[in-house]
């Protein structure tokens, strides 16, 4: 049994979802909407209550459209330094839009003190030469952290600031239903005070294709046209789409059996000797492994857990190894993978002992 947990984006569509696409009717050249995606759209924007939403291929193009939308050339973006759009979006930002990147003091969420600095900072003179700052961009859940979540309290005083600095928010949200379940609040409390978030379909919510960027109707007539322009602009969309609106309608509860699912396996490898789960306890659905008290190298440790015990797992840094939790993760699953990762920990050690006598 393979058991793949290097990320949440290895689901697979629902029986209803590939029905849903069977009979969907795509449609071609020069007819982008049909019902499908409108429902999908206006589903969607109703769950984050924001005025409109557009259909993405993938959460990195939806993160630089957005991006294109609320700035110009020259202007700088605001971010985390660990965030996916810094490091894992291969610099399309400053590559395609022109902006100037710019990173708060530390990895994670910023506190409101650690934002107002990165935002007016103490050496910055208010002469014409000084970069304009126009977005600030926040993650939530946030991957880097183990899926770590920012409440809707903390998300309004970020937004304050934001604001009133005349700056624009904008989330990765690819996370965002698994975040607003583990604070038990419905999605558009958490996006209430954001300029543009954007959400995966096809992470937990196990739809074959798509992410959803939402905002004001017209950041999102903006956005079509820069959609557009980097050939995001697909033929027969509405055959995605159907899968789409079931991934809405249907998954979501599920995404709250992933953060369960993952509470449970995170709390018995806590248990084990010699690592380390940080954060610890978990919010959502990703467990962080820290193999860095017992100086193991995250690569032997991964392709030794897939050789030996067929469990696929993601590193994520110089000492941490991530487990996605999804909707193919049972009982059976979870108890076969925290075997598997004690037995391997303890085959190592073992070895290391071996190899220092």
């Amino acid at each position: 049994m393979l058991i793949d947990i290097s990320s949440d984006n290895v689901t697979q569509p629902t029986a209803e979802m590939r029905a849903a696409m069977q009979q969907a009717q795509g449609r071609g050249y020069g007819v982008p909407y049909d019902r499908f995606t409108e429902e999908l759209e206006a589903i969607a924007a109703s769950l984050c209550g924001k005025e409109a939403a557009l259909i993405m291929p993938t959460g990195t193009q939806a993160n630089l459209v957005a991006i294109l939308s609320h700035t110009e050339p020259a202007q700088e973006v605001i971010l985390g330094p660990d965030s996916h759009i810094y490091e894992q979006e291969l610099g399309g930002a400053a590559a395609i839009a022109g902006v100037m990147i710019k990173t708060w003091a530390s990895a994670g969420i910023p506190s409101t003190q650690i934002l107002s600095d990165a935002i007016q900072p103490d050496y910055r003179f208010p002469t014409k030469a000084s970069p304009q700052p126009a977005l600030v961009c926040l993650e939530n859940s946030h991957n880097a952290s183990g899926g770590t979540v920012i409440s809707a309290q903390e998300m309004h005083d970020l937004a304050q600031i934001i604001h009133e600095a005349g700056l624009k928010l904008h989330v990765d949200g690819a996370r965002i239903f698994n975040a607003a379940a583990s604070l038990q609040i419905d999605p558009a409390e958490l996006c209430e005070p954001v300029d543009s978030l954007i959400f995966s379909l096809d992470k937990c919510l196990s739809a074959p294709f798509g992410a959803m960027l939402l905002g004001s109707k017209q950041m999102i007539t903006q956005a079509r046209h820069y959609r557009r322009m980097l050939g995001g602009y697909t033929r027969k969309i509405g055959i995605f789409a159907a899968a789409g609106i079931i991934a809405l309608k249907e998954m979501r509860q599920q995404v709250v059996e992933d953060n369960q699912r993952a509470a449970s396996l995170s709390k018995r490898l806590h248990q084990l000797n010699g690592i380390t789960i940080n954060p610890y306890p978990i919010s959502t659905n990703l467990v962080m492994i820290d193999l860095s008290s017992l100086k193991f190298d995250p690569q032997a440790f991964t392709k030794r857990l897939q050789r030996e015990y067929q469990v696929i797992a993601h590193i994520y840094g110089k000492h941490i190894v991530r487990l996605a939790i999804h909707r193919h993760i049972g009982k059976e699953e979870e108890e076969h993978i925290a075997s598997a990762i004690e037995n391997c920990l303890k085959m190592m050690i073992e070895d290391e002992s071996c190899r220092a006598r």
